[in-house]
């Protein structure tokens, strides 16, 4: 009974998580929309949380498991390692055909805090435009695996999926604006702006599909430990080879400094009181 619940709050707490796009497609809106240095702050505090869940609560906990497993104490840490690179290589793959894509159709990513203040003609309309569905599409395949990660744990852990949930609908609100502020300045319909970036957002919900049918039926405990090092290798590279470099980039490095020391307090605090 315990696990059909906890599946329930996995399928809500993905769709929940994927949904959180919206918010940043509603921001767009907003003429408070380009203050980057909410947007470093936010991108800090989604990388933080990050981090610590994957190196305290997942990379830790599924070593103490294969210590107990194997006698060798270096066969577990060897496992661990392989993992962890292991997933680090194929979502750092992921990145280069998003790379690839982008520069396929001659995009580069636009300076959030500058697009709202541009006179926009005809032609620039277009490139913007462009650059929205295609940044939604890419969020859409980067979304598949954030959502296995919120389903897979919180079917483990109901309370260690809302830290997750948490950390990746934070940091899903920023790429929602990437999302929303092209399209709807290119468009001047809110409508549509809103109606991509919440379809990009909805990826996540079918990265749960995709986990229950995977593993739903054979639910073997030594599987998720090996899942839960794979999901702790996305956050991390998500962390350090995208939030983190885009936050730097908005020109406030004390904010984004700060957001990633409070997205460690916060999670840290948040275990410890769930725990």
């Amino acid at each position: 009974m315990e696990f059909d619940d906890n599946l329930i709050y996995a399928f809500v707490l993905t769709t929940m998580a994927g949904l959180s796009t919206g918010i940043g497609g509603l921001a767009a809106f907003s003429r408070h929309a380009s203050k980057s240095r909410y947007l470093a702050f936010g991108l800090g505090l989604a990388a933080g949380a990050m981090i610590y869940i994957s190196f305290v609560e997942l990379i830790y906990g599924a070593l103490d498991t294969f210590k107990e497993q194997y006698e060798d104490e270096s066969e577990a840490y060897l496992r661990v390692t392989l993992y962890f690179i292991g997933g680090l290589i194929i979502i750092g793959l992921l990145g280069l055909l998003m790379s690839w894509l982008a520069g396929k159709f001659n995009i580069s990513k636009e300076n959030l805090a500058e697009i709202g203040s541009e006179k926009i003609d005809s032609q620039k309309a277009k490139g913007l435009y462009r650059t929205g569905i295609v940044t939604a599409i890419a969020l859409a395949v980067h979304n598949l695996p954030e959502g296995l990660v919120t389903f897979l744990t919180t079917i483990q852990d109901v309370n260690l999926g809302i830290g997750i949930a948490i950390a990746i609908a934070i940091h899903n609100i920023p790429e929602g604006l990437a999302v929303a502020l092209p399209i709807y300045h290119a468009t001047k319909s809110k409508k549509k702006a809103l109606l991509v970036t919440l379809g990009a957002g909805l990826s996540e919900p079918i990265g749960a599909g995709i986990a229950y049918f995977l593993f739903f039926e054979n639910v073997d405990p030594d599987v998720f430990d090996v899942v839960n090092v794979f999901v702790a290798s996305i956050m991390v590279y998500v962390a350090f080879f995208e939030l983190i470099p885009q936050a730097q980039k908005t020109g406030h490095k004390s904010h984004s400094k700060w957001g990633l020391i409070a997205g460690f307090g916060i999670m840290g605090l948040s275990i410890a009181l769930l725990a």
